[in-house]
């Protein structure tokens, strides 16, 4: 039999890039009636109606923790700016969308709205999912992530972008799970909220990149908690500082949407730290801030004033170390207390006063004086970059000889480990001592590590690492991909940290840091920078 290729005249090319042209012009209208019928249900009043306008998917993991959102309407879109405003905005509904794409894969429309309301540009994008037989409202994530591969932890569904499918080890996903473990028991979480948790899963959507981030949230950030969807949306795996957010509004259940962000950033750095540093890393960074005026506590008390730091990235470390200070007084249940005191409207949260916010401040620590106050808070201050801290310069007493080897020694207590590094010439010492060898890492990768070597070591398992030269040290986890301690020279100086007669550099690390990965003679590498 002879094969009949059918060559398409230019006639029968045309009417069919006519009816496809039809085609998507259709399925573009039906999109924009979807979100027309939507916006008709939110003016209207018909909450529960609206809600079911969205996909299952989005009902199911929007409602699956049990948070709510006391001045929103509806959570599921809480993130929208017409559902923040709805008074004000139901007067401005039509036309519905003012642009509309078709994105690629044919099943997902963008639909973004824009108006100008009380003589400000209000926009927002939706995103609109072909069923086959309807279009629903949906996620960005639920788009952009449609592809990527899933994996499964006891508490979280990752969904990974193919570039960083690599990274997702065993140690790092049960890091991720006995992180949410423990900041479930220091919050006192039910235990029944625990049980949702690890039956439902928290979707966390591991990204490529920063960009990725962007495309999805339209923010270009490290990560984010997605309040409508409860979903994690970050280029960092495990993001403990976005899993904090969403574990203190599972456990305070309903809550207003804003709260001042001394208090809800100060918390998620607490329990998680920031960008890839632990709290602890970033406690002797918070008093060097604070110390030296070039943050104050004074300057975070608005929202306006907290986001003019928060802008630079030195807001965080600051309104950290105060939340230390905070639950080291009066413990998590009363700050939460004061942290739903402190919370509102975003209107409402960005219209209080400093004077509002000290007088809230002054009575859950039940001081009259500010200044009194200012005064406590140094005094702790100090205390964490001295004997508070988690890696400090110099030895300690009664600690006994662990190991020793060309170029380091190791000794120990039951408290801490003492690391010593000498170098053999004239340059001040330096070096990387890795040890913790896990067996589950040794066909893995490590974001950190490659970050750090280019290509220039390979990764062969160590989950720690203790990086030292003349002006720094640092505990590194490369399996969570992690800072875990911190000691910079020109921020805490110290002469018991380098010796440059004996060329020595001497610290000491609580051993809690490392868990049972203590250094031993068949364990540690001590490698270049």
């Amino acid at each position: 039999m002879t094969n009949i290729l059918w060559r398409p005249t230019r006639r029968a090319c045309i009417i069919l890039c006519l009816i496809l042209a039809s085609s998507t012009v259709v399925a573009a209208n039906e999109a924009v009636e979807t979100l027309a019928g939507y916006f008709d249900l939110l003016a209207t009043g018909n909450l529960e109606s609206a809600s079911g306008m969205w996909t299952q998917a989005a009902i199911e993991r929007s409602s699956r923790f049990g948070i709510e959102y006391s001045d929103i309407p509806l959570k599921i879109d809480c993130a929208s700016p017409i559902v923040r405003n709805l008074e004000l905005m139901r007067n401005h509904l039509q036309p519905p969308a003012k642009q509309i794409r078709e994105l690629p894969g044919g099943d997902f429309f963008r639909l973004q709205y824009s108006a100008i309301a009380e003589g400000k540009l209000v926009e927002h994008s939706y995103y609109a999912y072909f069923d086959g037989s309807y279009y629903w409202l949906t996620y960005p994530q639920d788009y952009f992530c449609r592809d990527w591969k899933v994996k499964e932890s006891e508490y979280f569904r990752i969904h990974a972008h193919p570039d960083v499918q690599k990274y997702l080890n065993p140690a790092a996903l049960d890091e991720a799970d006995q992180f949410v473990e423990r900041l479930a028991d220091s919050l006192d979480l039910l235990q029944s909220d625990l049980k949702t948790i690890r039956e439902k899963k928290i979707e966390y959507y591991y990204c490529g990149s920063d960009e990725t981030v962007r495309e999805i949230t339209g923010v270009r950030t490290k990560g984010t908690f997605d309040l409508p969807s409860n979903d994690i949306i970050s280029s960092l795996f495990p993001h403990y500082h976005e899993v904090a957010h969403l574990m203190v509004n599972v456990k305070l259940g309903r809550l207003p949407l804003a709260t001042h962000p001394l208090l809800r950033e100060g918390l998620a750095v607490y329990y998680g730290g920031r960008r890839g540093n632990s709290s602890s890393a970033l406690m002797g960074l918070g008093a060097f801030l604070h110390r030296k005026k070039i943050v104050e506590i004074d300057s975070l008390l608005t929202v306006s004033s907290f986001d003019s730091n928060a802008s630079s990235d030195i807001a965080y470390p600051v309104a950290g170390l105060f939340t230390a200070y905070l639950l080291d007084k009066i413990g998590h249940k009363k700050y939460l207390e004061h942290y739903r005191a402190l919370s509102g409207s975003l209107d409402e949260v960005r219209a209080l006063p400093d004077s509002a916010v000290r007088s809230e401040l002054l009575a859950a620590v039940d001081m009259s004086s500010w200044a009194a106050l200012l005064s406590d808070f140094n005094t702790f201050m100090q205390q964490q970059t001295t004997e508070r801290g988690p890696l400090l310069p110099g030895r300690i007493e009664n600690a006994e000889p662990l190991m020793e080897a060309d170029g380091f020694a190791i000794s120990s207590n039951k408290e801490w480990l003492v690391f010593e590094f000498t170098a053999n010439n004239s340059q001040p010492p330096g070096g990387n001592l890795l040890f913790g060898y896990d067996a589950r890492l040794s066909e893995a990768s490590s974001v950190m590590f490659e970050e750090q070597y280019v290509g220039k070591l390979p990764f062969e398992g160590h989950r720690f690492g203790v990086r030292f030269d003349a002006n720094e040290a640092g505990l590194y986890d490369y399996a969570g991909n992690h800072v875990l301690a911190k000691y910079i020279l020109g921020i805490t100086p110290s002469d018991e940290y380098f010796d440059p007669d004996q060329n020595k550099i001497t610290i000491r690390l609580k051993k809690s840091l490392v868990g049972d990965k203590l250094p031993s003679e068949n364990d540690c590498k001590l490698v270049p920078l």
